[in-house]
């Protein structure tokens, strides 16, 4: 899938995401990002093994993406790469192909080649919060035909 096509089917449209990274602590970029979408009726899951067990903004939160209680569209990075060794594991061994979304901060460009390698799409270096506010209008208005 193309960058437009992702952020049509699954940013300006409600959908399923992973949250690898997620943080109870409000102060971080990432609690911020989960409540804007969380407030359009995105279905959440964060992913932090700091924190499993636990709630973050009011959902479970699981181990690593081998825990999730179903499957999800998009799976967004909020790990920077240093970090992301373990859930690129995940994401190869799952039975389906998640989106794979690089948040600012976690992009890696030898991980995007070989998910790409392996039939993932990938979007790396925008947010998701920053991308729905700046397009799913403009798209939304432009494809309302389409529906």
């Amino acid at each position: 899938m193309t960058k437009e096509e992702v952020i049509r089917e699954f940013v300006c449209r409600p959908s399923r995401i992973a949250v690898v990274g997620a943080s109870p602590n409000r102060e971080r970029p990432v609690s911020a990002v989960m409540a804007y979408l969380l407030e359009r009726d995105f279905r959440l899951f964060p992913v932090n093994p700091a924190y499993t067990g636990q709630k973050v903004l009011g959902l479970d939160c699981a181990e690593s993406l081998r825990d999730l209680p179903q499957e999800v569209d998009v799976v967004a990075l909020f790990v920077g790469a240093k970090n992301q060794e373990p859930v690129l594991r995940d994401l190869h061994a799952l039975p389906f192909r998640p989106v794979v979304w690089m948040q600012p901060g976690a992009e890696n460009a030898e991980a995007e080649k070989a998910l790409q390698a392996k039939g993932f799409s990938v979007v790396s270096g925008a947010c998701l919060m920053a991308t729905h506010r700046a397009l799913c209008r403009k798209i939304q208005a432009g494809s309302s035909s389409d529906s």
